[in-house]
């Protein structure tokens, strides 16, 4: 039974009503006609939004500019950027986040002096965020929020709302262990202080109060993104949990790199695979750092080059079925970097066809192994049972290629097997397509590649160079037959000596803009 805490009970049981009719707003078809790449954190926007393959922004804001006085609200800002993006016909997701809280709350709610996290940006200390009055407020300016911009003539240019939770700093609501007496706290200048001392249930709490209030808010005339690590510890009942199998609600995370780094953020991925590449709902990510690993002010390590880093993100993203992925503006300024274009180009013709078959613009493999969400990254295509495993590599090729953070190797006698999704090949049936296979030019010898043509094998062969760098060759194919008649498989992969492989690809058609 969910506990229920007597000193937020006050601020908790406001909440009205939910919305039922989650097919009135459904936001969740896969193919949504805004997919693609959106540019966040940058500084020359006539430079960004030149570039062919972005397709819109970010609107970010504080909640302490929006709200100057208690109870009054301010969307100056917000419908001035929304202008902006609305005369240039383009969308962003929006943002108000909470690094700076409302001065009036530090003369209403006790505050820990400390500063433990560096989200936080006010010098006067932490807000007990699970006091009732807190709550309050932070639900009457998101009814506030969310009513301005459901009745906005630019809401339009919104791609979604962000749901922040803004208790301390924007992400976080853990109060670490030493701080949590009710000692450590300053009351109010009126000597008020909620008595209840923080737990992981009290933090629940607090997010299922605030996601209840964005819904109320906001849906369904606009679009909310809420962050993937909701599902943790059973804090949505199974009202809100049907709410993003249906669509109604959408995901997004901040924490997007070439793999996750710990057991617990693979799990922001699995949420991503379970109800956004299935089709369910539809999905936002944004990455944790830019490519070489910058972010906030720190800079992250990196196991591979940014080139490598850049563009295996963007295929985790493609894998878990990121509709809308967001590029750093300090990845965008290397546009004219032909591997970071390629990258970024590649991520374009595929974002959002994840779960649209017989419409999506090619099917591919990304051949690896990992540490964290472990095989291989793959789109409407796999490897088939009989497939032999290679030997997993890393940093393998030339670093200022893009390939080479992961690949495969396979001895002569050795095959790779490929398997497309069944009805992105019906829907191949009698039309032109390209196969496209991605390799490390090293050595003697001579890579195959062999599909299966309506029961007829046909195959090409492509002798090695030993130029020492990836090498890709595309191969025409006048009408497509794949019938899984090759050793249960469309296509494999074999050669003569050591063969390197990092992705395999069918592409629809015969040409397209953003084929490298």
């Amino acid at each position: 039974m969910r506990l229920m805490i007597a000193c937020l009970a006050a601020g908790f049981l406001m909440i009205g009503p939910l919305m039922t009719a989650a097919a009135a707003g459904r936001w969740g078809d896969p193919l949504d006609p805004d997919r693609g790449l959106y540019a966040i954190w940058f500084r020359d926007a006539q430079r960004v939004f030149d570039l062919p393959f972005i397709k819109g922004g970010q609107i970010f804001l504080q909640w302490a500019d929006l709200e100057p006085a208690e109870g009054q609200y301010d969307f100056t800002r917000l419908d001035e950027k929304l202008a902006e993006y609305h005369r240039m016909g383009r969308r962003a997701t929006v943002q108000v986040n909470g690094n700076r809280k409302p001065a009036y709350l530090y003369s209403k709610v006790a505050v820990n002096p400390e500063r433990w996290s560096r989200q936080s940006g006010d010098e006067q200390g932490t807000l007990q965020y699970w006091d009732p009055l807190y709550v309050s407020a932070y639900r009457n300016f998101v009814l506030a929020y969310g009513r301005h911009l459901r009745e906005s003539p630019l809401r339009d240019a919104c791609l979604g709302v962000r749901l922040n939770f803004n208790a301390i700093g924007t992400e976080h609501g853990n109060v670490p262990r030493e701080q949590r007496d009710l000692s450590k706290w300053k009351p109010a200048p009126d000597g008020r202080i909620c008595t209840v001392p923080w737990t992981w249930e009290v933090f629940h709490e607090y997010q299922r109060a605030i996601v209840e209030t964005f819904v109320e808010a906001f849906r369904p005339d606009v679009r909310v993104f809420v962050r993937n690590n909701i599902f943790r510890s059973g804090v949505l009942g199974p009202e809100m949990m049907h709410r993003f199998q249906t669509g109604d609600l959408a995901l997004f995370h901040t924490s997007s790199e070439f793999q996750p780094r710990s057991t617990g953020v693979q799990a922001q991925y699995e949420a991503f695979l379970r109800h956004a590449r299935s089709g369910l709902t539809v999905a936002y990510a944004e990455p944790w750092a830019d490519s070489v690993g910058r972010h906030g002010g720190a800079t992250d390590p990196r196991t591979c080059s940014p080139a490598q880093w850049n563009y295996w993100r963007l295929l985790v993203d493609l894998h878990c079925g990121v509709s809308f992925i967001a590029i750093y503006g300090a990845d965008l300024a290397r546009a004219d970097d032909p591997e970071y274009r390629a990258a970024f180009e590649f991520a374009a013709r595929y974002a959002g066809f994840h779960a649209s078959s017989s419409e999506s613009p090619g099917a591919w493999v990304a051949l690896r192994e990992g540490d964290f969400l472990r095989g291989d990254y793959t789109f409407l295509m796999s490897r088939a049972p009989g497939s032999d495993p290679g030997t997993p590599l890393t940093n393998v090729g030339p670093p200022e290629q893009r390939h080479g953070a992961w690949a495969r190797a396979i001895d002569e006698g050795e095959r790779l097997l490929f398997r497309l999704d069944a009805a992105f090949a019906s829907s191949l049936r009698g039309k032109p397509c390209r196969v496209r296979v991605v390799f490390l030019d090293e050595g003697a010898g001579a890579l195959t590649i062999r599909w299966d043509a309506g029961g007829a094998e046909q195959s090409r062969t492509m002798p090695r160079q030993d130029t020492g760098r990836w090498r890709e060759e595309v191969v025409p194919i006048g009408a497509a037959d794949f019938r899984q008649s090759l050793h249960s498989a469309d296509i494999a992969v074999s050669g003569t000596g050591t063969t390197v492989v990092h992705m395999v690809e069918v592409m629809r058609g015969e040409s397209s803009r953003y084929e490298r």
